[in-house]
C-alpha cells in the first residue's frame, strides 16, 4: 500500500469515527421526531418547505419537461405567493419554483442572496469536473476503494466532501457533488436518497461492489 493509499484510509478513518461520535451525541441530545409512516410525499414537501427551505438557502430546482427538463443552481429569496418559493440564479432572473421541484439543498450553504455567490458555486463545480477529467477520477477512486475496504455503508455529501476536497463547505459540497453525478468515476457511488435528503449534510451515497 502507497503512503497515499495509507494517508487517504486514515484521513477516511478519522473522518467517519468523528461524524460517527457526533451524530450519536446529536441523537442523544436531540432525539429525531420521525414522521408517522403514513406521511404523503406531500405532507414530506410541506414539513421541507417549513423547516429547511428557507431565506438564503442554495438548492437545485427542475424546469421544464422532457427532452427540456434541467436542473438550475438557485437561492431561495423569499416566497411568492401563498406556496411557491422565489428563487434568484446566477443569470440574474428569478422564478417562481414549487417546493415539489426543488431536488437538491447544498449543504452549509446560508445567507445565500447574490448572483456573484451562486456564481462561485457553480465555478467551482466546472474546476471540478475539469480537475476530475485531468487525473482521471483519481480522488474519488481512491475513496471508494477505501469505503469498500473498510466495509462502510452509506455516507452523507458533507462526509464525502471533506474525504475528497478536504472540507465540507457550501463550494466543496456543490464541486463534490458534480464530480459525483458527472465525473469520470461517477458510476463509483449510488445516490440513495435522491431528490430528499432535506438536511444540512446532503444526500447519501453508497460505494457501488
Amino acid at each position: 500500500m502507497s503512503n497515499m493509499t495509507r494517508n487517504t484510509h486514515r484521513a477516511v478513518m478519522t473522518i467517519l469515527a468523528i461524524n460517527a461520535v457526533s451524530e450519536h451525541i446529536s441523537c442523544f441530545i436531540y432525539p429525531p421526531k420521525l414522521p408517522p409512516q403514513s406521511c404523503s410525499k406531500t405532507l414530506l414537501f410541506a414539513s421541507a418547505d417549513t423547516e429547511t427551505l428557507k431565506e438564503g438557502r442554495l438548492v437545485e430546482f427542475s424546469s421544464g419537461a422532457g427532452a427540456n427538463k434541467q436542473m438550475t443552481l438557485g437561492a431561495i429569496i423569499g416566497k411568492d405567493g401563498k406556496r411557491n418559493l422565489k428563487i434568484l440564479t446566477s443569470s440574474g432572473r428569478t422564478s417562481s419554483i414549487p417546493p415539489r421541484s426543488i431536488k437538491h439543498i447544498v449543504p452549509n450553504a446560508r445567507s445565500i442572496s447574490e448572483e456573484s455567490q451562486i456564481e462561485r458555486h457553480e465555478s467551482a463545480a466546472a474546476a471540478a469536473l475539469e480537475d476530475d477529467m485531468a487525473t482521471g477520477g483519481q480522488s474519488i477512486a481512491e475513496v471508494w476503494e477505501m469505503l469498500l475496504e473498510d466495509d462502510d455503508e452509506a455516507v452523507n455529501l458533507a462526509t464525502l466532501s471533506e474525504l475528497i476536497r478536504g472540507d465540507s463547505t457550501s463550494v466543496s459540497c456543490y464541486a463534490t457533488r458534480a464530480v459525483l453525478t458527472e465525473g469520470v468515476e461517477s458510476f463509483c457511488f449510488k445516490e440513495i436518497t435522491k431528490g430528499g435528503k432535506f438536511d444540512n449534510t446532503g444526500p447519501m451515497y453508497e460505494p457501488r461492489q
